[in-house]
This record gives C-alpha cells, sequence and structure tokens, in this order.
C-alpha cells in the first residue's frame, strides 16, 4: 500500500534547459542532489545530453577527452552489428561491454525556498567532467551537510575506473573542491550520514558483484575522514518475490525524525513491457537512532510507486528515483526530490507520519 501524496509537481524538464553543446540534444533532467542552502534550496541536477544519431546509421557513444588540461566532448561511432541497444540508456556489445548513448554534467539550480520556483540555473565549470576517471560522464549527485562543509558523492564512469563514486566538497556552492574516487567500481548510489557517529563519518553505499554471488545490497561503512572507508556491514538486500527483488539502492542521504533515522530506497523489479529496464519504486527503512548501522523495520510493500505520467512514460519509463529530501521538523512535511522516468526532477511532498506508519504495518505483519 502506498502512502498519501499531500502534493506534487514537475519542477524541471529537458525543454527548460539548452543543451551545452552545439548539436547536442538535452534528454534528460533528473536525479538532483538537493541541500537547504540559507534562505535557498539548492540542487546539483543531473543532465544527460547526446548528438543526433541517424536510424540508419552508425551508433554513438560522447565522452570527454582532455588534451593539455583543455577538454572537449568526442564522439565515438560503432557499427550497429550485434550490438543489444534494447535499453535505451546503453550499447551492450556481444563480448559483454557497454557504453553509455549519452554523457551527463551537473547543473546547479537555487530554488525559492517558499514556493520552489527557480530562481537560477547554471553550469559551473567544477560540475563537469574534470579528470579521466569521468570521461563518460558524472552523475547521481547526493548532497549532505556535515557542519559548515556539503559533502557531494556522485557517479564517475570512465574505462579507467569503471562505474565508481567520487567525492566533492563545497562550503558555498561557488567553488568545488575534488577529493577523488571513494567507492570504486562498481559502486554506486552512496550517502552519508548527516552526522558522525562514534568519531566515523558513516556511508550508505551499493557495491555490484560482477559474479552475482549477491544481489546488489546496500551496505554501511566507517571513515575517519570521508576518504578512507573500511568496516562494512550489510544492512539490507533484495528480497525475492518482492518490489524490491532485483536491486535497490540508497535515495537521499538518512533524515533524522523522532523515531530514528529514515532512510529513504529505491528498489527494482524485474523487466516488463511497459518497465523495458525495471520497475523502480521507492520505500523506506528506519535505522537506530544510537545506531544507524542497525536497522529497525523496512517497507514491506512500496511506499511510492512510478504512478504518475511523468514516472510511467519518459526515456526510461516505469521510473521513481528519488535522490533529495528536505525534512521540516515543525510541520512534518518531507519534500521528496525525485528523477521520473530518467527525464524530469519532480518534488512530493509528504507527511513523515505516513511513512512511520507504513513501517510500522510493515513490523506488525
Amino acid at each position: 500500500m502506498t502512502i498519501a501524496i499531500v502534493q506534487d509537481r514537475v519542477l524541471l524538464r529537458p525543454g527548460d534547459l539548452e543543451p551545452s553543446q552545439p548539436g547536442y540534444a538535452v534528454l534528460g533532467t533528473f536525479n538532483p542532489g538537493v541541500v537547504r542552502y540559507g534562505d535557498e534550496i539548492i540542487m546539483l541536477v543531473r543532465v544527460a545530453e547526446a548528438p543526433p544519431v541517424e536510424e540508419s546509421g552508425p551508433l554513438v557513444s560522447p565522452r570527454a577527452e582532455w588534451n593539455s588540461g583543455s577538454m572537449r566532448w568526442v564522439v565515438d561511432t560503432f557499427d550497429r552489428g550485434n550490438v543489444d541497444v534494447r535499453d535505451p540508456r546503453l550499447l551492450r556489445f556481444p563480448d559483454g561491454r557497454v557504453r553509455l548513448r549519452y554523457i551527463s554534467h551537473l547543473r546547479l539550480v537555487r530554488l525559492n525556498a517558499k514556493d520552489l520556483t527557480i530562481e537560477e540555473i547554471s553550469i559551473p565549470n567544477e560540475l563537469r567532467p574534470a579528470a579521466a576517471w569521468e570521461e563518460f560522464g558524472i552523475e547521481d549527485p547526493r548532497i549532505t551537510q556535515i557542519g559548515d562543509t556539503y559533502y557531494i558523492t556522485y557517479v564517475a564512469i570512465s574505462r579507467e575506473m569503471g562505474v565508481a563514486t567520487a567525492l566533492m566538497t563545497t562550503k558555498d556552492f561557488k567553488s568545488f573542491a575534488r577529493k577523488g574516487i571513494i567507492f570504486p567500481t562498481e559502486n554506486k548510489d552512496v550517502v552519508l550520514l548527516p552526522e558522525k557517529w562514534n568519531g566515523h563519518y558513516v556511508a550508505y553505499h551499493r557495491p555490484v558483484s560482477n559474479y552475482l554471488i549477491d544481489l546488489p545490497s546496500v551496505e554501511t561503512s566507517l571513515s575517519p575522514d570521508t576518504i578512507f572507508w573500511g568496516k562494512h556491514r550489510l544492512l539490507f538486500g533484495p528480497r525475492a518475490g518482492k518490489w524490491d527483488s532485483l536491486r535497490l539502492g540508497a535515495g537521499p542521504p538518512p533524515v533524522r525524525i523522532p523515531d530514528g533515522w529514515l532512510l529513504i530506497y529505491h528498489g527494482v523489479s524485474p523487466a516488463s513491457p511497459g518497465s523495458p529496464v525495471g520497475r523502480y519504486s521507492a520505500g523506506a527503512v528506519l535505522l537506530d537512532g544510537e545506531d544507524p548501522t542497525h536497522l529497525l523495520s523496512r517497507s514491506e510493500l512500496p511506499m511510492l510507486i512510478p504512478e504518475r505520467p511523468y514516472e510511467k512514460e519518459g526515456f526510461t519509463p516505469g521510473v521513481i528515483f528519488p535522490t533529495g529530501a528536505i525534512y521540516t521538523e515543525s510541520s512534518g512535511e518531507l519534500l521528496l526530490f525525485s528523477g521520473g522516468a530518467d527525464e524530469v526532477v519532480s518534488v512530493l511532498k509528504v507527511q513523515v507520519d505516513t511513512i512511520v506508519e507504513h513501517l510500522a504495518r510493515a513490523v506488525q505483519k
């Protein structure tokens, strides 16, 4: 049973932005990292762009290339041959290799905190690919404030390091400092706890085993400095026959509520005609307020499913992918920012009490 939605709206669509490169098209504006910053709300939005493709021509995959420190966009072309193009995001080659059909960067969006209207959109140079391990783009940021520093985890993709999670920091969203890769390939959906626990930073990450001895699961890890991570432990994983049976991953950074730490996550069920890459739904787990590596309860059924038009139809149909949350303790409201169908940024307003009740029903069962 899904929870009640107080309000929902689309904040950003591909048509709202100009492409960053001549001749490219914006395919998606989605999966934003979100944080309250002074009187504003800041979003770092993933923007996916691609060059045009002729229906009978070669397949293309864009990437960044550096020459004497200067970056430029280049396009690799491939004969169609036996390339699997059923996934709109990927080119799958007969030898198992994969290339992306687009390249992503981040744009900074400033929102009015009262009515969520967009006040400014910019492309800081630091939010474009800037290192060899970002040659296929930077994706899916999450933002966590700890003290006076904002920690931004994001996915960096390259032939050099595969699909990895990197870290950058900022204090003012004007300058950004790259800290490098913190979780090597393949590891995505990394979020940080908004405070230290027992003197350590805490991460929730989602490694993937090439041999699929296990399915992609959420693990915890501890660090003295956010750079070096260890003490990895399984937190929770997919469940056979349920809505999150295929894989899952953390959504926004955990939110402190009276009952403990609330962690929203996405779960994926197998592909179907309406969801060619599997249906992405959202659930929640409640973590112990004194021990954020200990799980208290978990959604038995999905909390949110892709049922709104902008989630059911789009670049990747059947996807709701929450990545940002703003909690107002006085009203009990949670603004949940998501990617819809890998194409738009949406915001849903819900009451945290309804999520707690949703989790309580799971415990009772």
